[in-house]
């Protein structure tokens, strides 16, 4: 074997091996992006081959499974006795297979999908293992119908923590209009996102924040349309940066060249369309910038991830112009994973992230000392979330809220206000300081006010932006 295991893997396979022992024969594994799941799998695949078992492989990327293949030839399994391929190339073919004794899925949150199900029902005497960072459904349920047992590895918290995964500065600055995003099936759909992107016209601000903060490093980008991707990659390329993009309609040997080139050093942009979300390493991304929404707890963490492969002395740069960690808090949050879904678990200091003001830093409050921004040290105002007054105590009594009303903080003071006036405060607060953003009388003087802007502010911001009416 050329690999050595690291202790928590180790501690992940015993956790399996005791609940495949207590008689589970089909067990959803957690372990995060990142965290070395391939090297698991290729131990077990090889515990397996040893012992004269036959093992099927299948994921839904023919790269992850090309990486799979690699990793179990390294790892000294038996690869006679083992079965590779996609999830489309598979359920053709059932009948021809050798029948497995173990099956090991990859990217395992998407098993509730029909072909998916249809090799997993066909080969149901054999022991299954579902490998995911991410054991949740776009709805935010589980897969207590589909697996017997969920076994956990160690949280992202804790990989940072213990050197395993490289710590990252994550940077907020919003590019969209959040209000105009809709849903289908549970996702944002490519038309709306057009729409919150204002995509009839050019939207710059991605790069110079990539100049200001990540100039020259090696970064992927998250977009949501081939069309919106190609306007990207050729901005940065007319910003004298090497930049590529990918997709699924990327002819396949174009793919593997670009995604060589990248490897390699060779690209320094490459802004990809649902590609390089799951299973592919690329350990020379320092960056990742999304310029993606998504509903989709799973997405946004193999976004964020994908640049947090760990290298010394480095420390990843996570852009997000879109918003996400607004509906899905930061990456490393702790986070109760369980077959029914998954629960986030706050500390008490950490209710909600924090902006900052001048350099766009999110992180939360308790990274703060005297009140000062842990990146840039500009001075900020502790404001307290609706969340938190709600439990503030009183004598020992909680502060009432009125029906119909709610708190909001404004320059530093806190304000009671209707509640669909706090509705329009919570939507300019994403705004930053980007004034344009706002679409009415109502979020400018929301804005003047969140600021502390006087008076007069007010008249000379309508008079650029041609708003008098709410």
């Amino acid at each position: 074997m050329s690999y050595s295991l690291r202790n928590y893997q180790i501690d992940l396979i015993k956790g399996i091996r005791e609940s495949m022992l207590a008689g589970h024969r089909r067990i959803m594994v957690q372990s995060p992006p990142r965290s070395g799941k391939t090297v698991v799998m290729a131990t077990i695949a090889k515990q397996a081959t040893d012992k004269g078992r036959q093992v099927l492989f299948f994921s839904h990327r023919k790269e992850i499974n090309e990486q799979v293949a690699e990793t179990f030839k390294r790892g000294g399994v038996d690869l006679f006795r083992v079965t590779i391929g996609t999830v489309g190339s598979l359920v053709r073919k059932l009948s021809k297979l050798p029948p497995p004794d173990l099956i090991l899925v990859d990217e395992a949150h998407h098993i509730k999908a029909s072909q998916y199900q249809t090799i997993l029902k066909y080969f149901s005497q054999a022991c299954q293992l579902f490998f995911t960072g991410t054991p949740i459904r776009l709805d935010g349920s589980g897969f207590h119908d589909l697996a017997e047992d969920l076994v956990t590895g160690k949280s992202i918290r804790w990989l940072q923590e213990s050197g395993n995964i490289a710590p990252f500065q994550y940077y907020s600055i919003n590019l969209l209009d959040m209000a105009k995003l809709k849903k289908r099936s549970g996702e944002f759909t490519n038309n709306s996102v057009d729409e919150a992107l204002d995509f009839k016209t050019v939207h710059g601000d991605y790069i110079s924040h990539y100049e200001r903060l990540a100039k020259g490093k090696q970064a992927i980008v998250y977009a949501h349309s081939v069309e919106y991707a190609e306007r990207v990659a050729k901005r940065f390329s007319d910003h004298g940066y090497q930049s590529a993009i990918v997709s699924g309609k990327t002819p396949q040997s174009e793919r593997e060249s670009l995604m060589e080139a990248f490897r390699q050093g060779r690209l320094t942009i490459m802004v990809n369309v649902n590609l390089f979300t799951e299973g592919i390493d690329l350990p020379g991304v320092d960056v990742c910038i999304m310029l993606r929404p998504t509903a989709s707890l799973s997405l946004y963490l193999q976004f964020a991830m994908r640049a947090l492969n760990p290298r010394e002395g480095k420390t990843a740069i996570l852009i997000d112009h879109v918003g996400n960690h607004l509906r899905h808090g930061l990456p490393n949050d702790d986070r109760d994973w369980s077959l029914d879904g998954v629960k986030k678990t706050k500390k008490a200091s950490e209710k909600s992230p924090v902006t900052c003001d001048e350099c766009f830093a999110t992180f939360y409050r308790e990274k703060m000392e005297d009140g000062k921004c842990p990146y840039c040290g500009f001075e900020m105002v502790k404001k307290k979330t609706i969340e938190d007054l709600e439990r503030e105590e009183t004598d020992g009594e909680l502060v009432e809220i009125n029906q119909g009303m709610e708190f909001v903080w404004l320059n530093g003071e806190q304000v009671e206000v209707k509640r669909e006036e706090a509705v329009v405060y919570r939507r300019v607060m994403t705004y930053g300081r980007q004034y344009s953003k706002c679409q009415n009388l109502a979020e400018l003087k929301a804005f003047r006010l969140i600021h502390g802007y006087a008076p007069g502010w007010l008249w000379h911001k309508q008079k650029e932006l041609n708003i008098w009416r709410n």
